[in-house]
């Protein structure tokens, strides 16, 4: 458990006697299950250890922790989802990778439903966490189109089209998994769009 900072070190100006970074983790749960709206400063409380003067001395309340939070989330997914369509090099395979990182992370049971971002989009709570993994969203699925049809691989005059396709699919696929509980319809949607991607590889 995150420790609670004291009230005199408050007084005395100190540094929070808290992990920033471990608090900032513990409320993407309560945010990505629940929503900006319906998470309350109690829910905040329980999941970080941390008490809310502490949260608004330190975050500003509710609202700049759901900030911390949302671009942290943006940071893992970069990190987890997003290194294959980034860092990769086989162009059609690297979307692939992606599409296998995803139907993991969705499979863990671990996390709440969806994605924390798209979850919360109709919230417009966070325009800059947002729109930047939006954006890591597209420019990963564009480069590694790119990198396909620099090889040969698929056909050049279809990247924008084909990114924008895929950019809706993966919103579509996180919204469905949000309410399905047994995870089959994200699967089977996952597994369509494998299909759909392969089949690039072959139309020249």
């Amino acid at each position: 458990m995150v420790q609670k900072s004291s009230p005199t070190a408050k007084r005395l100006g100190r540094r929070p006697g808290f992990d920033r970074d471990a608090v900032v983790a513990a409320a993407i749960q309560p945010f990505w299950a629940k929503g900006f709206e319906a998470t309350t400063l109690s829910d905040l409380e329980a999941a970080t250890g941390v008490d809310r003067s502490s949260i608004y001395n330190s975050f500003g309340g509710k609202e700049g922790l759901y900030h911390s939070a949302a671009s942290a989330y943006v940071d893992s997914a970069e990190e987890v989802l997003f290194e294959p369509l980034h860092r990769g090099s086989a162009g059609i395979a690297d979307i692939i990778e992606f599409l296998d990182r995803l139907a993991a992370n969705l499979r863990t049971g671990t996390n709440p439903q969806g994605c924390f971002i798209v979850n919360d989009m109709a919230a417009d709570v966070d325009h800059q966490s947002t729109d930047r993994y939006l954006e890591r969203l597209e420019d990963g699925l564009r480069a590694a189109l790119e990198r396909a049809s620099t090889s040969g691989e698929t056909q050049a005059n279809m990247v924008i089209q084909r990114c924008q396709l895929l950019t809706s699919a993966i919103l579509g696929v996180n919204i469905t998994h949000r309410n399905d509980k047994t995870g089959t319809r994200a699967t089977n949607l996952i597994n369509a769009l494998r299909s759909e991607v392969r089949s690039w590889a072959v139309l020249q």
